[in-house]
């Protein structure tokens, strides 16, 4: 009981501190900077993050319940053939983020994609400001797959016996939640990825590959808006 407690008002707090900061978001990079909002976000994600790890070893919860466990279930073919998939989107999502990274032409293309009001603010624009976003990028795919499909899933467990499938959903729908500063269709993006990486997840049974995903679909981005971005 108090293992579902503890996660869940942990849980609560940092949907409720994001849909907060979702009214400040604009104000915080006007007033401070985005190097300095990209360096609290970076110590706020980890802190909570070796927090819940740090739960997770109290409360002895088994890693494989939170997505830390290294390989699938060496006799579920299922999840071997969606870890195959989820090795095969890493390395075309990487080969895309090299595309990326070297091609103002394809930059170009991709920046009507990424025109939101709070991607033109968020999102770096020189060169030191990319570098910084890569250690953003990094920090969210590692610290929010962990909080929103490995822990946040597991807590739902605690409480219902729900499918894989509505598991997804409902991490989506949070995942969505937590990202309320990029307005209904970040929210609807978000979400939608989110239920992807849920249900990917679950299928596998295993969170690095997510992560590896997250932290590329952010790189992709951090490119888009700088005019001549030089390193890897």
């Amino acid at each position: 009981m108090l293992e579902r407690i503890v996660f869940t008002v942990i849980l609560a707090y940092l949907l409720i501190i994001q849909l907060f900061n979702a009214r400040l978001m604009k104000s915080m990079i006007t007033s401070l900077g985005r190097g300095r909002v990209y360096e609290e976000s970076i110590k706020s994600a980890w802190g909570l993050s070796l927090l819940l790890l740090a739960l997770v070893f109290l409360f002895d919860v088994p890693f494989e319940a939170v997505g830390l466990a290294f390989m699938p279930d060496a006799a579920d073919e299922r999840a071997w053939n969606y870890f195959v998939f989820s090795c095969v989107l890493m390395g075309s999502l990487f080969v895309f983020y090299l595309s990326v990274l070297t091609s103002e032409r394809l930059r170009q293309r991709l920046r009507p994609h990424y025109e939101l009001e709070i991607e033109k603010v968020l999102l770096p624009r020189t060169n030191e400001e990319a570098k910084a976003w890569k250690a953003v990028s990094f920090t969210a795919g590692i610290t929010e797959e962990f909080i929103f499909r490995g822990v946040l899933i597991y807590t739902v467990t605690l409480y219902v016996d729900f499918s894989d499938v509505w598991l997804a959903l409902v991490s989506g729908a949070l995942f969505g939640v937590a990202h309320a500063y990029q307005g209904v269709r970040g929210v609807v993006v978000t979400g939608s990825v989110g239920f992807l990486f849920g249900f990917l997840f679950l299928a596998m049974g295993v969170l690095w590959p997510i992560m590896i995903l997250h932290v590329l679909l952010d790189l992709v981005a951090g490119p888009i808006h700088v005019d001549e971005p030089k390193t890897l």
